[in-house]
């Protein structure tokens, strides 16, 4: 059954992403670092859905192995370039064939009636999701609070990036979608140690892009604008319609908006990787 790992699933992009690939018929692997009620309560709703799995804190290699297997003693190679140097599909409608993206009209399920996108039954998706930001001068910011940063939005997730690509390799079908932001690539003041998270995230999915790339395995990142969470709740309804004016589409994005843009990629031609695809209504 083709399987779904999402972090910080708890609420917001985490639980939209949950709540959408549900639908879509794929098993998944949730965790989040502290609402754990919240993500039972996800969990609940959804497994009249999909089969779901929830793991409180980290997803370590002890949960990976319980849950997908052990990918083997010997982890698979990462091939080169010299490695495929030479090989071609074997036709031109073959190569069209792996390319297009398959649509088939499922039946109702329990949350909505929805036209479900088709991915090979051991396939398998990482969702870096989880992260946590902070609003403060440089200057301002502690010690203890940039170890928190640079744990929960890049130590995290490298460490489970790092543990999920062996199985990422056996699979017939493997991808790495990061949750990124438009700070990551431009920076934002008071927002420093946030935006330099974020830009570690970016450059960790092009390297990682080119890495993955000679195994057909996408790696890329959403660098997403301003979603309507609770992550932007301490705004009051004055800066919000000052925020709002600023972006040409008129609004904050929504976390089931995001949710979509992840279905598709979920299922984009492996080709695209190493991309940090901005999703902000035109702000940036």
């Amino acid at each position: 059954m083709k399987t779904a790992i999402i972090t910080g699933a708890s609420r917001g992009v985490g639980r939209a992403v949950a709540e959408t690939l549900a639908r879509d018929g794929w098993r998944l692997i949730l965790n989040c670092r502290s609402r754990f009620d919240l993500l039972e309560q996800v969990a609940e709703r959804l497994r009249g859905v999909t089969e779901v799995h929830t793991v409180h804190g980290p997803i370590t290699d002890e949960v990976l192995a319980a849950l997908l297997g052990t990918p083997g003693t010997k982890p698979l190679p990462i091939l080169t370039e010299e490695d495929l140097d030479g090989t071609q599909p074997e036709s031109c409608a073959a190569c069209e064939e792996q390319s297009d993206l398959v649509i088939s009209h499922g039946p109702q399920d329990a949350l909505t009636r929805r036209t479900r996108i088709e991915t090979p039954e051991d396939a398998l998706l990482l969702v870096n999701n989880a992260g946590i930001s902070t609003f403060n001068l440089a200057q301002d910011v502690s010690d203890d609070e940039l170890e928190e940063m640079l744990d929960a939005n890049v130590k995290d997730m490298f460490r489970l990036t790092r543990a999920v690509i062996p199985y990422l390799l056996r699979a017939s079908e493997g991808r790495i979608l990061n949750m990124s932001s438009v700070w990551g690539v431009v920076g934002a003041s008071m927002e420093s140690v946030y935006s330099l998270t974020k830009g570690a995230v970016n450059a960790f999915t092009e390297a990682l892009g080119k890495e993955l790339a000679p195994n057909h395995i996408p790696v890329n990142a959403i660098a997403i604008g301003c979603v309507d969470t609770d992550m932007n709740g301490w705004m009051s309804a004055e800066d919000r319609a000052q925020l709002e004016d600023e972006i040409p589409y008129g609004r904050m994005c929504t976390a089931a908006e995001v949710a979509d843009l992840v279905r598709l990629l979920a299922a984009a031609p492996a080709y695209l990787t190493g991309q940090i695809i901005r999703f902000d209504g035109g702000w940036i």
